[in-house]
């Protein structure tokens, strides 16, 4: 399997590549028979490239990349809808259907004191394109 994991030097992303990388060398084995052929990091100093070949070859992507604490509030929607805009349409791109997760956020929901943060907006409108993406393109979409 090759996995794509995106936002690979943040918090989450770093762990997930470094237990993906035990699973790879062996040194893992509670996750039955999986096997990893390569695992693709693409962060901040990725090029558009990378994103493109990485796209084409992946079985599976974690979509861990976004924005939680900008100095200007529109970089929410930059960074969380509009960097997941230009993975679904990379994948489009190749016709590669494969499986997506998301890391989304409570502050989706947009009740509560969650009701008027940009943030949520941002993460809500990612989680309705992912949706809206499995729909058109029958790829699993999964949203944590």
């Amino acid at each position: 399997m090759k996995i794509l994991v995106t936002g690979a030097k943040g918090f989450v992303g770093k762990n997930l590549c470094a237990q993906l990388k035990n699973i790879k060398d062996g040194k893992v084995r509670c996750y039955g028979d999986l096997i990893i052929e390569c695992i693709y990091e693409y962060d901040l100093d990725s090029t558009p490239e990378q994103l493109d070949a990485w796209c084409k070859d992946c079985d599976f992507v974690f979509n861990l990349a976004g924005v939680n604490r900008p100095k200007n509030p529109e970089e929410f929607m930059k960074g969380n809808f509009g960097f997941a805009t230009t993975l679904l349409n990379t994948l489009k791109s190749h016709k590669n259907n494969c499986p997506v997760m998301i890391s989304s956020s409570i502050q989706a929901t947009l009740a509560g004191r969650f009701g008027n943060s940009e943030y949520g907006r941002s993460k809500k409108a990612g989680e309705e394109l992912m949706f809206e993406y499995g729909k058109e393109t029958g790829a699993l979409v999964l949203v944590y």
